[in-house]
């Protein structure tokens, strides 16, 4: 397990004054780039072998928002399972309580065949030993035929990752910004389910289709669709909004 400490920039407050979630996301990827890399079993690490980490499935919930120079405390750990997924999770704390949670799904691949690897053939001794056990529940996603609305996004230069590939955290951006304005307005997102099908990279436009689902305990959810410049379905987000304040 590690645990790191981590200050919230005045770059990372939004309009409301508190910490917005793009920095929440970028601050779990630095904490899972810093575990990785005591483990020797980073991206860089790894594409010298042709192989690399793909993010399958996502969960992040948050608590509240804290305010600017808060001081965050994070720790993260790993579980391999069934040789095939390394599971991960985060723990984010601040001097007033509980922040965050999220769990993460990684699978390991070859670079050019796209096909999933077994862990054990790449794991070093220290991932090996250091793995502990994460009873988080998986993600399971609603199927959706019917939408309400979609809106265009365009990938970026600096959208691309290590593998060329649009990071994780764009996909959050994309789907939290496709949110009708007059949610945004009275709510903030308290949870994001999401699964990974087919990489994005720097080849056109991508597609963000939203659909209403029923409330749950009161709190709107919205399912989101986001298909790549070729019309085919590249992830999908399910978003639970909570009321500000």
């Amino acid at each position: 397990m590690l645990e790191a400490k981590y200050s919230i920039p005045y770059a990372g407050i939004g309009p409301e004054g508190v910490m917005k979630l793009p920095v929440l996301l970028d601050i779990l990827q630095d904490m899972a780039d810093r575990d990785a890399r005591r483990m020797s079993m980073t991206v860089a690490d790894l594409l010298p072998m042709g192989i690399s980490w793909v993010l399958r499935q996502y969960r992040v919930s948050v608590d509240r928002y804290p305010d600017y120079e808060s001081e965050l405390s994070v720790r993260t750990w790993h579980e391999p399972r069934r040789n095939l997924r390394s599971m991960r999770v985060f723990r984010v704390t601040d001097e007033e309580g509980p922040v965050a949670s999220a769990w993460t799904s990684w699978i390991l691949i070859d670079v050019a065949r796209g096909r999933p690897l077994r862990l054990d053939r790449y794991s070093t001794p220290l991932y090996v030993e250091e793995a502990r056990p994460i009873d988080d529940p998986e993600v399971i996603l609603p199927q959706v035929g019917s939408f309400d609305h979609e809106r265009s996004f365009s990938v970026r230069r600096w959208d691309l990752d290590r593998n060329a590939h649009v990071n994780n955290a764009v996909y959050f951006s994309w789907a939290v910004e496709s949110a009708p304005d007059s949610l945004v307005d009275e709510y903030e997102a308290a949870r994001v389910e999401c699964e990974y099908l087919k990489p994005v990279g720097k080849d056109g436009d991508i597609v963000v289709r939203t659909a209403a689902l029923d409330p749950e305990e009161g709190s709107p959810r919205l399912y989101h669709s986001i298909l790549g410049p070729d019309g085919e379905a590249r992830a999908a987000f399910v978003t639970w909004w909570r009321k500000r304040g």
